[in-house]
């Protein structure tokens, strides 16, 4: 106990070395807890939002025929129309509304398509029943074939009132011109999740979004009240039978399945943010052991007199365990509160975007917090084990000392361990390139360990040989600051391994972002002919089948090939999907250049498939082999391969469009490319082709250089979100290096006092501190690109059979990135360099 209280007081007499101490421990939880109390307030806003949506809802008729598609999405079959009348006979039913769902992209007088990419741009049928979760609150719902009514939130973004004239697009025909009549809310939100809704009368949502006026997505059913919801659902599923391939749910059941569903679509994004965290927690945990080092090194005379007035080794380092865990009490705690703020902060900006759902009030669940706690505590408590040893080792005669000697650059053991995971790596790296994908995992990890193991063998001569160009630099000052990074080899190296981490990742992912964009391009000017391609504005990614048909009949038009997607159930009765790539033969023939092994594209008709060289080896299949299959609603299909092609980029089965037109199983086209009759240019091409995109606003008309950047600017939003998510973890490197610096000018006062004291400047003094950052940066930069490096050239490797043919480096992220390492160095060093000028010299150089 009596250890302690000299603990306590020992911390409330430093109150600004525990507030530096726990400065790694709360950046490193702020990401943490920011991460979690986003999917809480997300998860909630939207279980808030359904239960809101179906609380009028008793009972859900839909089909029970489905696909499981990619990424646990399903399509489910439509039900016939006359089943509505059947289920408002049933004893209980109060309301029965047909539901009808489907793509309907809107666009207003100026031709401008309405909403934001990701959130899809979605149809439906308007009912003014108890059951409906959609209200009008301003004018009054559809009556005729040529009325909308709009949600809210695309009103304001489309700046579109009662009365204007919009343009709507489905995946049924061509587009068509409709009158706003009414502007509704859902669930007294401004429209349901970020989508763009466009809900017509019954038999236009039928015909227009469905192109099935015979067909219903949906019956939602509300009950008079005289029986239960469960009671409801019996009798339902008794009066349609077994036979009508209908199942009833519960009006809880389908609001769970909805929460359940969108919990799963989040789980994907929250992970890709989790796993953002759990590395901003691994860069935080170099600065929380540094920090815990540097702050026993200049505690070596306490605990020397500790040890000499009796002090037991274990005592001394239960004080420093005891140390340790108030430091991660305290930033665990801030941490979580700083966490708030930053999920406040990201929800803005989503609503400012329009992605945040209307209510999105902060929602703290007791989990969140108490994850966040226990890991930072955890996390900190590991980190201080090693420098508590350490300062139980301390024997009584080091009082006499002044300072801290670091021999870690000579460390043996830091040779070995660096020396074997060295070798994991090259043997992992070999196994992987010569086929198991898996064993690149310990190659990685083997890669990252060595260089964290050999950092301060290697550190104190780089930074030793960097004396000379530093002092014909900036003289004195330059020499100094190398030598002072040499110094203490096992501070720098693992200040500059947190930085060099995290600008790994960052030279990792562009490497990668380059291979790819120079991969694609490769593919695509190989295998894929045309002058122009025609795809979708929308994010759903589909045109209307009517495009290419209208497209073949303009004589500038050579040939055009439409690339769809469509799942058939694969088995026959499973509800597994079985993923198809659809193209029309003719336009292939033409436009794809792919080698094939067996076969060709001549049989490519009806039910015949060609597949890729991976998936014949995969499944073996081989020249007539057949598939067994299913369409949506249950009719069995039998495929035949009749085709084996060596292309990455084609995809995995290959079927002619005809498969999916002559089907009721919906599939949809995402890209034309399109080839110029003889003596046609392709600027003519192109307002030829304009002529008849022109009346679908969704078509967006590009030649094929436009074609090409635009896809690969679309891979450049997706690398500057990951960027986005590592800065977080470069914040806490640069934390380090201000921690870092701020505790060694406190272990070198009285170094300081004495240069001082014979005359140097208190700008030398800042020149000093700002180039020992500077030095630590570079080398941080050195370990960061050659390790990214080494990481972009393995995955490329690893992915070299997935279609990642090219291996390629983007100079100007590297640059890019070393540059800004070393200005993030000298904007880190201001407030330490500052402190160091402003010291007392008689205070700094008094020995009492």
């Amino acid at each position: 106990m009596s250890m302690f209280r000299i603990t306590l007081k020992s911390l409330l007499a430093r109150k600004g070395r525990l507030v530096l101490s726990a400065l790694g421990v709360i950046a490193s939880c702020t990401f943490l807890s920011g991460v979690f109390v986003f999917n809480d307030t997300i998860s909630a806003s939207f279980n808030r939002i359904f239960a809101s949506a179906y609380e009028n809802t008793d009972a859900v008729v839909r089909s029970s025929n489905k696909i499981e598609q990619d990424f646990g999405d399903s399509q489910r079959d439509d039900i016939d129309a006359s089943v509505l009348a059947a289920v408002a006979s049933v004893p209980g039913v109060k309301d029965a509304d047909g539901i009808v769902n489907g793509s309907a992209v809107i666009a207003n007088s100026d031709g401008k398509v309405i909403g934001i990419d990701g959130p899809p741009k979605l149809g439906g049928a308007f009912t003014d029943s108890s059951v409906t979760p959609w209200k009008v609150v301003e004018g009054g719902g559809p009556t005729g074939p040529t009325e909308v009514v709009i949600d809210r939130r695309t009103s304001k973004d489309g700046s579109i009132a009662l009365g204007d004239s919009v343009t709507i697009t489905t995946t049924t025909g061509a587009p068509r011109a409709f009158t706003v009549v009414g502007i509704a809310t859902f669930a007294g939100n401004d429209t349901a999740g970020a989508s763009t809704w466009a809900l017509f009368d019954l038999p236009t949502a039928q015909e227009f979004v469905l192109g099935k006026p015979d067909k219903l997505s949906a019956i939602a059913v509300s009950g008079d009240g005289s029986v239960s919801e469960t009671e409801l659902k019996s009798r339902i599923q008794e009066a349609l039978g077994a036979a009508g391939g209908t199942e009833v749910l519960t009006g809880a059941e389908i609001t769970k399945e909805s929460q359940s569903a969108l919990a799963d679509g989040l789980s994907f994004f929250t992970t890709i943010l989790t796993v953002f965290a759990g590395i901003a927690v691994f860069v935080g945990c170099f600065i929380i052991y540094n920090v815990f080092k540097i702050s026993a090194a200049q505690r070596l005379k306490e605990n020397a007199l500790m040890r000499a007035i009796g002090a037991r080794s274990g005592q001394v380092v239960q004080a420093q365990m005891f140390e340790a865990l108030a430091v991660g009490v305290l930033g665990g705690l801030l941490g979580f509160v700083a966490g708030l703020g930053l999920a406040s902060l990201i929800l803005s900006g989503l609503s400012a975007a329009g992605f945040a759902p209307s209510d999105s009030a902060l929602t703290v669940e007791p989990m969140s917090f108490v994850l966040t706690f226990v890991i930072g505590v955890i996390v900190t408590l590991i980190c201080a084990v090693f420098p508590a040893l350490r300062a139980g080792r301390v024997p009584p005669l080091a009082a006499m000392r002044d300072v801290s000697i670091d021999r870690s650059g000579h460390s043996r053991r830091r040779a070995i361990l660096g020396g074997i995971a060295l070798v994991v790596a090259i043997i992992g790296l070999v196994a992987g390139l010569g086929g198991n994908t898996l064993a690149l995992v310990p190659a990685v990890i083997g890669l990252f360990v060595a260089v964290i193991a050999f950092g301060p063998l290697v550190v104190g001569p780089l930074a030793t040989s960097l004396t000379r160009p530093l002092r014909a630099v900036r003289g004195v000052t330059g020499e100094m600051a190398a030598r002072n990074a040499a110094r203490s080899p096992e501070r720098t190296a693992l200040t500059a391994a947190a930085l060099g981490i995290c600008l790994a990742l960052l030279v990792g992912v562009a490497t990668l972002g380059s291979s790819v964009t120079q991969s694609f391009k490769n593919t695509l000017g190989e295998q894929f002919q045309g002058d122009i391609s025609v795809s979708s504005a929308s994010p759903e990614g589909s045109l209307p089948t009517t495009v290419l048909e209208e497209m073949l009949t303009l004589p500038a038009v050579d040939n055009a090939v439409a690339f769809g997607a469509g799942y058939l159930r694969s088995g026959g009765d499973t509800n597994k999907g079985l993923g198809l790539v659809t193209v029309n033969r003719d336009g292939a023939q033409s436009l794809i250049k792919v080698k094939f092994t067996a076969g060709g594209w001549e049989e490519l008709q009806g039910p015949n498939v060609i597949v890729s060289v991976d998936k014949a080896k995969s499944k073996g299949y081989s020249l007539g082999s057949t598939i067994d299959a299913a369409y949506l609603n249950g009719t069995p299909v039998t495929l035949t391969v009749v085709g084996i092609f060596d292309s990455d980029f084609l995809g995995g089965i290959v079927a002619d469009r005809s498969l999916m037109t002559e089907s009721a199983t919906p599939f949809f086209e995402q890209t034309i490319l399109a080839s110029a009759a003889s003596g046609v240019s392709t600027e003519n091409l192109k307002s030829a082709v304009k002529t008849v995109t022109n009346e679908y606003p969704t078509a967006k008309t590009q030649t094929r250089g436009e074609f090409i950047d635009s896809q690969i600017a679309q891979l450049g939003g997706f690398l500057n979100f990951i960027y986005a998510l590592l800065m977080m973890s470069v914040f806490i490197a640069v934390l380090g290096i201000v921690l870092t610096l701020l505790l060694s000018v406190y272990e070198r006062r009285r170094e300081l006092g004495l240069v001082r004291a014979i005359g140097m400047t208190r700008s030398q003094v800042r020149s000093s501190v700002r180039w020992e950052s500077i030095v630590t940066a570079l080398l941080g930069a050195a370990m960061g690109v050659s390790l990214g490096i080494a990481l972009g050239w393995i995955v490329v490797q690893a992915l070299k059979d997935e279609g990642l043919n090219t291996f390629s480096l983007s100079p100007v992220a590297v640059v890019g990135f070393t540059l800004m390492a070393i200005v993030f160095a000298v904007v880190a060093a201001w407030w330490p360099a500052r402190k160091a000028a402003k010291a007392d010299i008689l205070q700094a150089i008094a020995t009492t």
